[in-house]
């Protein structure tokens, strides 16, 4: 199964993402979003921990991928490895997540493809079916 394809969009970056599982979905979405960014390749060598929680899947998705890009502008952080846990308790999604990686300036640096500035609600969804989970996103450059 591939992990994401990339889609037409007028001005921004949509892409559709494939995963068995939830967790799965989150390191794909992951995935996707820094083969985007960049074509640097490395060996983790650090590890980030990040918890997060929302009352929907999608919020948590959103919220998920602004949370790898604010690492990456802010904290010159790129992440290569994923460890994610989805779990439920009383209506709330939490995500927790050990993100392995390697520190990387991203400005001016020859390996950044493209600048992406967020993950967008706009058009966002995630379906369910017998093979899995597919999500639409939206990533404004």
């Amino acid at each position: 199964m591939k992990k994401y394809e990339i889609l037409e969009h007028t001005a921004d970056i949509r892409a559709r993402i494939f995963a068995k599982n939830q967790e799965d979905l989150f390191v794909n979405s992951a995935i996707c979003l820094f083969e985007l960014l960049t074509d640097k390749k490395a060996k983790a060598k650090d590890t980030k921990h990040i918890e997060l929680s929302a009352s929907r899947l999608e919020d948590l998705l959103v919220i998920w991928l602004n949370e790898l890009i604010s690492i990456f502008y802010s904290y010159k952080f790129l992440p290569v490895d994923y460890a994610v846990s989805i779990s439920e308790l009383s209506g709330v999604k939490k995500i927790s997540a050990d993100v392995r990686g390697i520190e990387f300036n991203p400005y001016g640096n020859k390996d950044v493809k493209s600048e992406i500035k967020a993950a967008t609600y706009h058009n966002l969804k995630i379906d369910k079916d017998s093979k899995g989970f597919a999500a639409e996103v939206i990533f404004d450059v």
